[in-house]
């Protein structure tokens, strides 16, 4: 008679004990790092808003002689000037809301505020992650 070889019921679960540990270990890291990226994107965001409001500013101080910040983020000189698609980027935690970076942005002080903005948007995720 021949002799079968094959996998033991307790080596098959100790495999399935394995893996069930790297995926619990696995899995939140994963998350953690999806959030981290969205911030770090939404950071780069309100960066790229902001250097767009130090041109805005610096050009209508030359041009006009009076130095002004945009009543609003969605001016158009402002938005189809400084951004090449003629839109503001979107909030990577909400990619379908346009105005989503409004509530953190002053007009008299031009003051874009990342963490006012990650309070009133994301719940404080990116300040209490420690990704800003």
């Amino acid at each position: 008679m021949r002799k079968r070889k094959a996998f033991t019921l307790i080596e098959l679960v100790m495999v399935i004990v394995i893996i069930g540990i790297l995926a619990a270990i696995a899995i939140p890291k994963y998350i953690s790092l999806r959030t981290e990226a969205r911030c770090a994107a939404c950071a780069g965001n309100i960066s790229a808003i902001r250097s767009a409001l130090s041109a805005y500013y610096a050009k209508t101080a030359v041009s006009t002689g009076t130095q002004a910040f945009p009543a609003s983020l969605h001016v158009s000189s402002f938005v189809h000037t400084y951004f090449s698609d003629g839109t503001l980027p979107v909030c990577p935690f909400h990619p379908t809301v346009h105005d989503a970076y409004d509530d953190a942005y002053n007009s008299a002080s031009g003051v874009l505020d990342k963490t006012t903005h990650d309070t009133n948007q994301h719940g404080g995720v990116c300040n209490n992650t420690g990704a800003w």
